[in-house]
């Protein structure tokens, strides 16, 4: 006998992929910010969350794994840009935000299209 399956989301695979990139992107928005933030601190490395390839690994694995994905920052070994052992490269950074910021404007505005969608389909617009 196997115990219960966890509840699965309201959400099509779809809109909940989404949603799951925009908390992703937003996690890299935040670690991408905060590298920014210390390049001028003796020592500090930056780093980075990959959550396209945890989104991959999760769409091969099902909605199960969608829905129970999380993402974390890793460590970049970039070495030390600076004699101060500082391995922040601030227009690298800035580029990685810059571009990371558009792609969460992109996946909202995708998110928030297609609630729309079914808001009309279910005669819940106005």
């Amino acid at each position: 006998m196997t115990g219960p399956k966890p509840a699965m989301s309201i959400l099509d695979p779809t809109q909940l992929t989404l949603m799951r990139a925009i908390s992703g992107a937003t996690l890299r928005n935040t670690v991408l910010s905060n590298n920014i933030a210390n390049a001028d601190t003796p020592g500090f490395q930056p780093s980075d969350v990959d959550f396209h390839a945890a989104l991959a690994g999760a769409l091969e694995e099902g909605p199960e794994a969608i829905e129970s994905i999380s993402f974390a920052p890793e460590q970049l070994n970039t070495g030390a840009v600076r004699a101060d052992g500082n391995g922040v490269n601030s227009e690298a950074e800035a580029a990685k935000l810059a571009e990371n910021g558009l792609e969460i404007e992109a996946l909202e505005q995708v998110a928030n299209s297609r609630l729309q969608i079914m808001r009309t389909a279910m005669g819940m617009n106005g």
